[in-house]
């Protein structure tokens, strides 16, 4: 057997048929192999597994594919399809799913299963990782609420009202307007109002806060099960989850990252372009959304490192909510920018095309006759860059983000509840708040500054960020507040937006808002001023129109110690829409307009958040400055020198014009191109590659034993 090089960062979800042959199996890793691949993901298919009945057992094909890896030095990321089993049991003729455990009498077949994979494959030399299951998420369907109630749930509802509302029938009526006798008779969330009343917009909010809560506890108690689980028989083997809808409303799909990370080692993620960035986001956004959803998981509390469990690396059309292409340079870009950005190791999806059904996307990475191409090529080039990179710098890792972009997931519950009770297009769109905060992070990037996203449940956590903003967090606690105003007596900028802070975590309007500020700082909100027919409100820099904001703005009434920025304005009235004040030894922002609504409006919208967030960094340092659109910069840091990664968009995206940076002189080694590169004394490089890739290292600063 050839040597081929593989690389652990670099991962694959390789999709094996029911009767693939020894020689199918083996051709198919020849093939990851020969990319660079070092790990594939592959799915335990119980259905596979025990086809027929619980007396029998098959594992013919996956003890075929561990001993396949392990001849090529490949590590396997074997996922558990604990939720997803065959007809007998009663699961008719799905191949996976993401339900939880619908019916009791699962549970000791579901116990038999794992326990049988864990046993067979705990000790192989083969095995990386337990991804102990796949895209874990329980969203409200109200449409059809009923039949995806898992076992325990109704035990679980009763004990959590009891809880919260310290077993007091009366204190729960009182918040949720019924006139329940005791917590055994409250039903779920959806049997509450009069089949006539669904949907009626009046609802009390707190008792869909409260589902959320008991979705989020349902989901968390199904991972910690089959973490005793699998523990029980493997103590070692990294344990891994990879939720799916981390930049959509948490609250929507019962999360709460922090606990869903406790009971594992690696907190992983789905990121599928196809079917949730394409909604909000343009193309050339799509791998620095990656990069900030990489960063929310690492800023998570806990004690876990991060990965990209699953990425499009394959071509969809008849999949995702909208067909989306994938070319060399992006198949390259979609492993090295998260690498760059602290992740363990990125695994795409899929390396090759399923024969049927092949709903998760229609094309792999490879062709469809599963032969190498352009696009697995742009892994291989990935792969190479890394290693000179290694061999360059050493061990490395991102440098620090200088600044934090904040979400909450308190918050997104109260968003979530106003989305299902209102019909107004911000109303309804309850993931305007993270999906707008990841735009800003990429935003802020642009501009030359890390920027990472931050549950608000990390604060206190960081070390000394430069820049923290806070952006249509509608709903906030004292603490928060607190802890804000902390950090920016320590030195940092806290920008706060027109929309933050207006309620408490229960719903309720802070008297006056933004809650806490009047109070602590002297700024406070008549209300919000809505543009007329649905229209944006135009923004002027020194009198020229340089944009609009979403068409909603505070009115806010500022205390003397506020100074407006008199060169922004809104254009109809001259208002300003900036305001700051010292606070210590930093500064308090104020944006009257709704930064991340604005920011998902498509054109030249970003210009006036671009604007705003030009002031709010303007005392940053930067190492690297994207000059030219859509670039991004990702800094590193290395045992023997620094590096920095240029991410454009490919040459016939930028029309054949170069990709341009803001570097300090002198002359560097670009380690994707392998050319030598001179920045001039003005400090601009433009670059040419049609890749739109540079990975720069001074060449002062080069290892010379390690770079080939």
């Amino acid at each position: 057997m050839r040597m081929v090089l593989v690389d652990a960062r670099l991962g694959v979800q390789v999709w094996f048929e029911r009767d693939d042959s020894e020689d199918r199996v083996n051709f198919l890793l020849d093939q990851a192999a020969t990319v660079g691949f070092g790990q594939i993901r592959i799915f335990l298919m119980w259905p596979w597994i025990q086809p027929d009945s619980a007396d029998q057992w098959d594992f013919g094909l996956w003890d075929r594919v561990f001993e396949a890896a392990a001849a090529r030095g490949i590590t396997v990321k074997a996922t558990l399809t604990a939720n997803s089993g065959p007809w007998w049991l009663g699961m008719p003729s799905v191949l996976h799913t993401h339900n939880l455990t619908l019916q009791e009498e699962w549970i000791p077949s579901i116990d038999a299963y794992v326990d049988a994979c864990v046993r067979r494959y705990a000790h192989h030399p083969a095995l990386g990782q337990w991804i102990l299951w796949n895209e874990p998420n329980y969203p409200y369907d109200a449409k059809n609420p009923s039949i995806t109630r898992p076992v325990g749930a109704g035990q679980k509802w009763r004990e959590l009202l009891q809880a919260k509302y310290s077993g007091d029938i009366a204190r729960l009526n009182r918040r949720w307007r019924t006139g329940y006798r005791s917590f055994v008779e409250i039903p779920f969330l959806e049997g509450i109002a009069h089949p006539a009343h669904d949907g009626w917009a009046w609802r009390n909010y707190a008792s869909f806060i409260d589902d959320v809560e008991l979705r989020s506890t349902l989901i968390e108690g199904e991972i910690r099960r089959l973490s005793d689980a699998v523990r029980a028989l493997d103590p070692k083997t990294p344990l891994c989850i990879n939720p799916n809808e981390t930049l959509r409303n948490h609250a929507e799909y019962g999360y709460r990252l922090a606990q869903l990370a406790r009971p594992v080692d690696i907190l992983g993620a789905s990121f599928h372009a196809p079917w949730v960035f394409s909604t909000f986001a343009q193309i050339d956004d799509h791998t620095s959304l990656v990069v900030a959803g990489l960063t929310l998981l690492a800023n998570t509390p806990g004690d876990h490192s991060v990965e990209v469990t699953e990425v499009q690396t394959g071509n969809t059309f008849y999949a995702g909510v909208t067909g989306l292409g994938m070319s060399p340079a992006i198949a390259s870009t979609t492993f090295l920018a998260p690498l760059m950005a602290g992740a363990d190791s990125v695994t795409g999806w899929c390396f090759n095309t399923r024969e049927h059904d092949f709903e998760a996307g229609e094309w792999g990475l490879l062709d469809d006759m599963d032969q190498i191409g352009p696009r697995a090529l742009g892994v291989s080039a990935a792969r190479d860059a890394l290693k000179r990179l290694d061999g360059a710098i050493g061990t490395w890792k991102p440098k620090p983000n200088t600044a934090i972009v904040l979400t909450s997931e308190d918050s997104q519950a109260v968003q979530f509840a106003m989305s299902l009770n209102t019909k107004t297009t911000w109303g309804t769109y309850a993931p305007a708040a993270v999906q707008g905060a990841a735009l800003i992070a990429v935003e802020l990037a642009r501009l030359g500054v890390g920027a990472a996203l931050a549950p608000i449940s990390a604060l206190g956590g960081f070390g000394r960020p430069e820049l923290i903003v806070a952006a249509h967090l509608v709903a906030w606690d004292r603490a928060t507040v607190d802890s804000l105003l902390e950090y920016a007596a320590a030195g940092a900028s806290v920008l706060i937006d027109g929309t933050t802070g207006e309620f408490s975590i229960d719903a309720e309007l802070h008297r006056p808002w933004p809650g806490f500020l009047e109070e602590l700082t002297g700024l406070r909100s008549r209300g919000l001023e809505t543009a007329n027919d649905g229209h944006d409100f135009a923004v002027a820099e020194s009198g020229n129109v340089i944009g609009s904001v979403v068409g909603v703005r505070s009115l806010p009434v500022m205390g003397p110690e506020w100074t407006p920025d008199v060169t922004i304005t809104y254009a109809a009235d001259s208002t300003p829409i900036l305001w700051a004040r010292r606070w210590g030894a930093g500064r308090l922002l104020y944006c009257s307009a709704a930064l991340a609504p604005t920011v998902l409006m498509s054109g030249a919208q970003r210009s006036v958040v671009d604007r705003i967030l030009e002031r709010a960094t303007a005392q940053i340092s930067r190492v690297a400055r994207p000059l030219s659109p859509h670039t991004t910069c990702l800094c590193v840091e290395g045992d023997a020198g620094d590096a920095v990664a240029i991410f454009a968009p490919e040459v016939t995206r930028r029309a054949g014009r170069p990709f341009t940076v803001s570097l300090p002189s002198g002359q560097y080694m670009d380690l994707w191109s392998e050319n030598l590169v001179s920045v001039p004394h003005s400090s601009v490089l433009q670059l040419t590659g049609d890749d739109g890739i540079a990975i720069l290292v001074k060449v002062d600063s080069i290892q010379t034993d390690g770079c080939d």
